[in-house]
């Protein structure tokens, strides 16, 4: 009787759909339509004819203008002959325009609906339009926004841009304290194939985009707001002495707000550990106090840097990139009551403190230096 009463629970998929009947969207590009009050969407669809692997098969692209998001999505069921796939979208680009309009009202429509994923890449094009990013693919024909996928995960290694989630960037939207900030991708060459590049951040006040920031000074954002992973710290260059690059293996930041004299002040403190993996002068770095020099001219690097970048969001753009309104809701509600409703101004003045701590823990394979050619 169990065993009978079981076969209504197992009834199948009751809205399942076959394969040849659906298009599987792999990634999203936003513009302005040409005419007021429309905009443009383009879709870059997974080719999977004969069943074979989509990563390896290919991509088509459907654009398409109307007023809503949703009446576009809708419409471009009879562009493609199927209907749209959204759980495997990998990205969405916004373009620069778009985003200075406000992005939430774009992306209302996929953070609401059933059928996507909240997890998907959001990027803002450093190009004149989103479209001319994603249909740059190269001449292998695989879908764009699987590569743009691929360089995201793979950015802990080099940390000049944020990895940012649909979901993380709306809930930041909500949060009272914090500024976002959005990767930026561009259209690049290489071997005469045009791809994808990303680098550097857009600064956004609320949904609005406000300008952007360029790679070496996103690494010192995010170092401010302990997103960094992995990536390289460098010293000097070539023919500048030391010429030192020294790979990160971890981090941590620790932001504090504390109260002086009744004013609110923000203490950072970063602990960076590191190897050397590159010397490209005569520079001691085998020795105890070799490195205790090294660490102490990196130290003085990443202060200094975090300092510029920390100028640049209180000066050019007001904007609490950084988050240290979220830490002082956190640690002091009541004083950040006091402090919410004029926040851009007040972080603007905010008086805050870098120290750094780099340790380097090995010289990777090579013990003692190269020799590199004397003088006379």
């Amino acid at each position: 009787m169990l065993c009978s009463l079981a076969i209504f629970t197992l009834s199948g998929c009751w809205n399942y759909r076959e394969v040849d009947k659906i298009s599987t969207v792999a990634g999203i590009a936003i513009d302005k339509g040409e005419e007021e009050g429309q905009i443009k969407l383009t879709v870059e669809v997974v080719d999977g004819m004969g069943g074979q692997d989509a990563m390896s098969v290919g991509s088509a692209r459907i654009s398409l203008s109307g007023k809503t998001m949703f009446d576009i999505v809708r419409r471009m069921i009879t562009e493609s002959g199927n209907r749209l796939y959204w759980a495997h979208a990998k990205s969405i680009i916004l373009s620069e325009e778009i985003a200075r309009d406000g992005a939430a009202k774009i992306i209302d429509w996929y953070v609401r609906d059933t059928e996507t994923r909240a997890d998907i890449h959001i990027l803002v094009s450093g190009e004149k339009t989103a479209e001319e990013v994603l249909t740059s693919d190269g001449k292998s024909g695989e879908p764009l926004s699987y590569k743009i996928d691929d360089i995201l995960k793979n950015e802990t290694s080099v940390s000049n841009s944020p990895t940012t989630e649909i979901y993380d960037f709306a809930d930041t939207i909500n949060t009272p304290g914090i500024s976002s900030i959005l990767p930026m991708v561009y259209s690049s060459e290489n071997k005469g194939a045009k791809t994808a590049s990303i680098r550097g951040s857009a600064v956004f006040d609320i949904d609005r985009m406000l300008g952007r920031m360029n790679a070496h000074d996103t690494k010192f954002v995010l170092f401010l707001r302990d997103e960094v992973k992995g990536g390289i710290l460098t010293l000097g260059g070539y023919n500048r002495p030391p010429g030192i690059s020294l790979e990160i293996f971890k981090n941590k930041t620790k932001v504090e707000p504390v109260l002086v004299d009744g004013q609110v002040e923000i203490r950072i403190k970063t602990h960076t550990v590191t190897a050397v993996d590159e010397v490209q002068e005569n520079v001691d770095y085998y020795t105890a106090k070799g490195r205790a020099d090294i660490e102490k001219m990196a130290e003085g690097m990443l202060v200094k840097e975090m300092e510029n970048v920390i100028e640049i969001a209180q000066k050019r753009y007001k904007q609490d990139i950084f988050g240290f309104g979220d830490r002082i809701h956190k640690k002091m509600p009541k004083v950040w009551k006091s402090l919410e409703p004029n926040w851009d101004d007040k972080f603007s003045r905010l008086k805050v403190s870098v120290q750094a701590k780099v340790d380097i823990k090995g010289t990777a394979s090579i013990k003692k230096p190269i020799k590199t050619g004397g003088g006379e």
